[in-house]
């Protein structure tokens, strides 16, 4: 309920106010603007260590350009910045969090339109045609389960297997997972989509606050199967954990995008930062980390394996619909 009181409050701001963000300047102009700057601020929900490796490389790259990392979940970084707008303190150049707030600080007009020029190495579903925001790296939502409970043979490999008697009071599901709910529900189709969730409702899933305490819980035999961030079961499968990766037609993928602030009070140093990070040389450092990343010319092997349905940043335009429907099905 907070969240969606925070959308309306946001909404309010007024449109009229939006600085649009420029074209493209040449390079050299792109640096020495920079240069005047000597900043970038940067609001991520990254993972401190992974931005701070980045921003660590930006700086080496161009000495003269400083990063300044604010750190915050997801929904404290749109409260952040909304409260900071009304207040008349547009301190964001750059923003790196989940697509659900970008779009609504898209909707509000606090991003700005910066095609950079790496772009067209994306994925088309992974990037905005008007330039609002580029996808840095993706989470894949997958089904996992416990190897010591469930035979390979017997995993689930179609999403009603999931509905099967066995699977009762056993299945372990992120609480109020909206975006995942919506994306499953468009790819099995209206009625298919609404079948499978009252039918998932009726399970009696395990529910718990994060996708990392499901996999624990997958992995310690508290659950037999549970849905997963794919990057986190990877790294539990590296550590012998008794987990792995239940074959299902297809896993839902939740992009993090970077846009520009349309206040950008450093918007030069904000677009060579862009650049930077969409750059191969960076996003094959964040596959490094275990990202999935959306350039095209970086091969991948869960991508090459998995069918993805990309979760689209537009389902923030329907929260209040999608929230009473999941609520209809699950809790």
């Amino acid at each position: 309920m907070a969240l969606r009181r925070l959308i309306f409050l946001i909404v309010l701001i007024p449109f009229s106010t939006v600085i649009g963000v420029a074209a493209t300047p040449q390079e050299q102009d792109l640096s020495a603007n920079a240069r005047k700057e000597k900043t970038a601020n940067l609001y991520t929900s990254m993972e401190a260590r992974e931005s701070r490796q980045i921003a660590d490389l930006f700086q080496q790259r161009y000495p003269f350009l400083t990063v300044d990392i604010t750190r915050v979940s997801s929904n404290r970084l749109l409260q952040r910045i909304s409260t900071e707008h009304r207040a008349g303190r547009n301190i964001f150049d750059v923003i790196i969090t989940s697509g659900l707030e970008v779009r609504y600080l898209i909707k509000s007009g606090l991003i700005g339109p910066y095609l950079s020029p790496e772009a067209k190495a994306f994925f088309a579903d992974s990037r905005d045609p008007q330039g609002h925001w580029v996808d840095v790296y993706s989470s894949l939502r997958v089904f996992a389960y416990n190897t010591k409970l469930v035979a390979r043979d017997d995993a689930p490999k179609q999403y009603d297997d999931l509905l099967t008697p066995r699977w009762k009071a056993l299945i372990g599901l992120p609480s109020k997972e909206y975006g995942w709910f919506a994306t499953v529900m468009r790819a099995l189709g209206k009625e298919g989509g609404r079948r499978f969730m009252e039918n998932l409702g009726r399970q009696q899933p395990n529910y718990r606050p994060s996708h990392v305490l499901i996999l624990q819980l997958v992995a310690a035999g508290e659950f037999n199967t549970g849905l997963v961030y794919q990057h986190q079961l990877e790294r539990y499968r590296k550590l012998a954990a008794p987990v792995e990766l239940a074959p299902l037609p297809f896993a839902t993928k939740n992009i993090h995008p970077m846009a520009v602030s349309a206040f950008a009070p450093h918007p030069n140093a904000a677009r060579m930062f862009v650049n930077f990070v969409l750059s191969k040389e960076t996003q094959t450092l964040i596959r490094s980390f275990g990202r999935t990343v959306s350039r095209t010319d970086i091969p991948q092997e869960e991508t090459a394996r998995l069918k993805v349905v990309v979760e689209e940043i537009e389902l923030a335009d329907r929260m209040n619909e999608i929230v009473a429907e999941y609520e209809k099905y699950l809790q």
